[in-house]
This record gives C-alpha cells, structure tokens and sequence, in this order.
C-alpha cells in the first residue's frame, strides 16, 4: 500500500510539472510571436531603427527572452531555441549600426523562427503523429 502512495505522488507531480511546463510554454510564445509580430510589422512600415520606443521594445524583448529561455529548456532544447536569440542580438547590432534593412531582414527571420518554434513544441495533431 505504501508503494501505491508513492507512485500516486510521483505520478501528480511529474503531471503538475508537465502540465507548467506547457502553460508556461504557451505564454512565452504568444508574447514572443505578438512582440516581434509588432517589431517586424513597424520595420516594414517605415519606423527607423533609430526610433526611441522601438529599440527599448526590442531590448525588452531580448531581456524577455533571455529571462524565460531558462526554464524552456526543461521542454525544448538549448539548440532549437539558439537562432531566436541569435535573432535578437542581430537585432540588437542593427539598432548600434543604424541599419534599417538589416534590422528588417533579421525582423522577419526572428519572428518565422518564433513561429516555427512554436508549432513544433505546441500540441496539435501534426504534433501527435
């Protein structure tokens, strides 16, 4: 009987860890795919590298990312996760060089790779089979 305790135990909080990880997860990525959505999006629009707000929004993004990456790494491997925050730094070096068609082109290549890594950790049927 002492055995079922135990196992029942262990199995509730490996399910509890799974099923933070998963949310957390989640979060992570809707606000990763919303934030650098918005970045790319002004790029292309027009907005200068230069411009105050957007260079504060990509360095929040960057202190975001580089805040939570700990924890994914639990679900998702360090090597999956290193061209997002390549990505970033790329990012970071246009706004210190004032390149505006670097900034788009690496823009757009953070925000496929946000998306791409999120359909291949999140659950779906593609995922299943």
């Amino acid at each position: 009987m002492k055995i079922w305790v135990a196992m029942i135990t262990i199995l509730l909080a490996v399910t509890g860890i799974c099923v933070y990880d998963g949310i957390h997860t989640k979060n992570v990525f809707e606000h990763m795919q919303s934030e650098s959505n918005i970045i790319s999006t002004a790029l292309i629009d027009g907005t200068e590298i230069t411009n105050d707000a957007l260079s504060e929004r990509i360095q929040n993004l960057t202190d975001y990312w580089t805040d939570n990456m700990d924890m994914l790494c639990l679900s998702i491997s360090r090597k999956d996760m290193q061209p997002i925050s390549d990505y970033l730094q790329y990012l970071n070096s246009a706004i210190i060089n004032e390149s505006q068609e670097d900034a788009i082109t690496y823009s757009l290549l953070l925000d496929y790779n946000i998306q791409g890594l999120t359909q291949s950790t999140g659950i779906s049927i593609l995922n299943l089979f």
